[in-house]
């Protein structure tokens, strides 16, 4: 097991600059992400819990919508595919979309479910008091599926990859994901798939599966502290995937290709918010396969970029080109100066 080279800036620059020629689909959990922000300076007397007095409320993309934003503020061309309900959640989840310039087309509202909305009350512009939910986990009805991949198969065919963001919240069916690894494969349409829940074999055959460490040990019914390139094996071996790649938080991350494994270390040197950094990763991986002709190496080295910047930030968050390049640029130059 060795450390992943350094790709030299220039190379990186091109292939981030060719990202504009770049197109994906991401199908998946659709997530309207609610912020209430206020101050919290006194506990009420009904219970010992603060009381927040709200100034303002955000919304912004989450789950496999801000997998989506991430791949147009990086600068590629992405549509949008899953299932919303039939309320003003989801108007509201469109109109942002639509404000994003992201293709909305796949889309479908299945009046039989809401749409899923985490909210988070927020004091003093940054303390969490709390999230709460509401979603439902039911699968998608055989009718939304099928309606889902009729469009799902059309645009497979427009697009340059396929990447999966599951977030266990009932649309992504062991059914439905079948017909699109295997449509896929048969017109050899690369398949990025960041992963939720207990079993994996439910994503056999894609090209790429991106797990955090725990995820791969449940996964893969390893013990707790399992080598990670143990469980990029066992992934790759057990799925029949071309490539592994492990989020290690804090550790960086490990990726195996069935030749090599190979480690990057974690690239933010302040971590403010963890929340949607394996979505810009995962993002900034697809985007950069394809850009640079399916290196897949220097794919996951800029994804890892990617991630580093979206733990600087507060929040479900989307990544730009600039901020992408800046810390590439900053990285490379600490390494420069310490070489």
């Amino acid at each position: 097991m060795k450390k992943m080279e350094m790709t030299s800036k220039n190379k990186i620059f091109e292939i981030i600059d060719n990202f504009k020629n770049c197109s994906v689909l991401v199908i998946g959990d659709i997530i309207l992400d609610e912020y209430i922000w206020g101050k919290a300076n006194r506990l009420s007397p009904e219970a010992p819990v603060p009381v927040l007095e709200v100034s303002k409320y955000t919304y912004t993309l989450g789950g496999a919508a801000n997998v989506a934003n991430n791949i147009k503020t990086l600068g590629g061309k992405v549509v949008i595919a899953g299932a919303l309900g039939q309320d003003p959640q989801a108007d509201q989840l469109k109109t942002i979309l639509e404000k994003n310039n992201i293709d909305s087309s796949c889309l479908v509202n299945d009046p039989e479910r809401p749409t899923t909305v985490k909210s988070r009350l927020l004091a003093h512009n940054r303390q969490q008091l709390v999230r709460f939910d509401r979603e439902s986990k039911t699968p998608i009805s055989p009718k939304t599926e099928e309606i889902l991949f009729k469009k799902i198969e059309k645009q497979i065919l427009e697009t340059d990859l396929v990447l999966i963001s599951d977030y266990a919240k009932g649309v992504l069916t062991d059914s439905l994901l079948k017909k699109i690894i295997d449509f896929a494969k048969k017109i050899n349409k690369p398949l990025l798939v960041d992963p939720k829940g207990l079993d994996f074999t439910k994503y056999s055959g894609a090209t790429l599966i991106t797990p955090n460490r725990l995820e791969a040990e449940t996964a893969t019914k390893s013990p707790q502290g399992t080598l990670p390139k143990v469980l990029a094996e066992k992934l790759r071996e057990q799925l029949d995937i071309n490539y592994a790649l492990i989020t290690l938080g804090e550790d960086g991350a490990l990726f195996c290709d069935g030749k090599n494994i190979k480690t990057m270390p974690s690239i933010a040197s302040e971590v403010y918010d963890v929340t949607g950094a394996g979505d810009s990763l995962i993002s900034a991986v697809s985007l950069a396969m394809i850009a640079s002709g399916g290196n897949l190496e220097i794919a996951v080295e800029i994804g890892n970029y990617a991630a580093g910047v979206a733990v600087r930030k507060i929040g479900t968050t989307a990544v730009t080109t600039d901020e992408l390049k800046h810390i590439i640029e900053i990285n490379l130059m600490e390494k420069t100066i310490t070489v």
